[in-house]
């Protein structure tokens, strides 16, 4: 592979990577949603969650994005080729966090996201969610929110592990890094960062 090819290929990986932060702004949104403090209704709600529906289809391309870029810079590294995609150890963990994430993200879009729809779905316009179906709501949505705190660290972990491939990050810088990628995780399943980076 040409350099000029191999920059462009860069490229585009990254530009998915870097649009993988959808796990980021999905806790931040329902973050921002409790600030609200108003009991879950039509209005706010129905907007929230097609945000949340749609942005599923996103990571999915984005997410092919990086998988398909991903192989063919690894492929195309001198001396390195097809089979040494299963070889190299930072490679293989790069797999397990992209087949978590995929594994994770299908959860939430087939599985957790209909039940969420569907208890909003029954609601008019001005209504607010019955008493009794609002714990079975906060549930899925507490699951779901769990989750996807756990994507942004698999999507940071996927991050550092490539920087690691590339660049042989020392591994104490590596060990911190990722240690760094968790509180950040949990910061933001926790409070939202409302202030950037805390």
């Amino acid at each position: 592979m040409s350099p000029d090819v191999r920059t462009i290929v860069i490229i585009i990986h990254f530009l998915g990577v870097l649009l993988m932060a959808a796990p980021f702004y999905a806790l931040v949104v329902v973050n921002e949603r409790a600030r609200f403090g108003a009991p879950p209704g039509y209005n706010t709600d129905r907007y929230m969650e097609q945000m949340i529906t749609s942005q599923a289809i996103r990571c999915y391309a984005y997410l092919g994005v990086v998988l398909v870029t991903g192989l063919v810079l690894a492929a195309g590294q001198k001396g390195f080729g097809w089979g040494g995609l299963l070889a190299n150890w930072v490679l293989l963990l790069k797999w397990v966090a992209v087949a978590a994430l995929l594994g994770l993200l299908s959860y939430i879009h087939f599985s957790l996201q209909p039940k969420v729809n569907a208890l909003l779905a029954q609601l008019r316009p001005g209504e607010l969610l019955s008493d009794d179906r609002k714990p079975v709501l906060m549930g899925l949505r507490t699951r779901r929110k769990r989750m996807a705190g756990t994507c942004l660290f698999l999507v940071f972990s996927a991050l550092l592990l490539g920087v690691r491939l590339v660049s042989q990050l020392n591994w104490i810088a590596f060990v911190v890094l990722i240690a760094l990628s968790g509180l950040f995780a949990w910061r933001v399943f926790k409070t939202g960062v409302r202030w950037g980076w805390v």
